[in-house]
């Protein structure tokens, strides 16, 4: 074999090589201080405040997120649970929105003061039904035995019992809906969390209304969150 013919063979091998292991898809492997939401995570989906969250876990913090569309953002509801025994400086202006599909981009925070929303919907009418009228005197009289009327007369103690545990039931349950409600009313702002403690809130991003694949990216005390999400259209 010739000189020049070795050297043809060799570079159809190597070639054929190149070839063959560029078309093997590549796994992507992340930073060690990058934390993706994903089962094999230990990341989970719970339902909070009517919206459904996935949550990542971590020695460190608890990050929650859920996202929705508000007028022309995307607005993602973050909670931020910090676990260690020093505070943590957090600010959404480090927050972003990654299009990953069809076209990559960034979609950036937009800060409250440049919101536009729409106006919060009017609530719904309630509509009451008439209270029953008293019976007149042209009524027709109905006689009871006196055992009938003992068994249809309350005990005053059983009710004001009854009373009472429904009273603090409702007041209990009011307490807990308005502490939910308030947690997803306000937006989230800069600010430092103390040990063991949590901070919630609202995020608003630009929006892409193509995009089919994203990932609401959250850099937190030297660690990225990331939560994928497949856009509806």
């Amino acid at each position: 074999m010739t000189l020049l013919q070795k050297l043809s063979l060799a570079a159809t091998i190597s070639s054929a090589t190149f070839t063959f292991a560029s078309s093997i898809p590549s796994k992507t492997i992340l930073p060690d201080n990058v934390i993706r939401c994903e089962p094999n995570a230990g990341c989970v989906t719970k339902t909070l405040y009517g919206r459904s969250y996935k949550v990542i876990n971590t020695a460190r913090f608890t990050v929650m997120v859920a996202i929705s569309h508000e007028g022309i953002y995307t607005r993602a509801d973050v909670s931020i649970t910090n676990h260690t025994d020093t505070p943590l400086a957090m600010t959404p202006d480090d927050f972003r929105v990654e299009v990953l599909t069809p076209k990559p981009k960034i979609l950036l925070y937009v800060p409250p003061a440049n919101l536009v929303l729409p106006p919060p919907p009017l609530p719904a009418a309630t509509a009451t039904t008439p209270a029953p009228l008293p019976p007149t005197a042209g009524s027709a009289f109905v006689s009871q035995s006196p055992s009938a009327v003992a068994d249809t007369a309350p005990n005053p103690a059983q009710s004001t019992s009854e009373i009472e545990s429904v009273d603090a039931a409702v007041k209990e349950k009011a307490i807990q809906e308005a502490a939910e409600k308030a947690a997803t009313e306000h937006n989230l702002s800069a600010t430092s969390i103390p040990p063991n403690e949590a901070t919630s809130g609202r995020v608003y991003f630009e929006r892409d209304k193509h995009a089919h694949l994203i990932n609401v990216v959250l850099p937190i005390a030297g660690l990225v969150f990331e939560f994928p999400y497949a856009t509806k259209k």
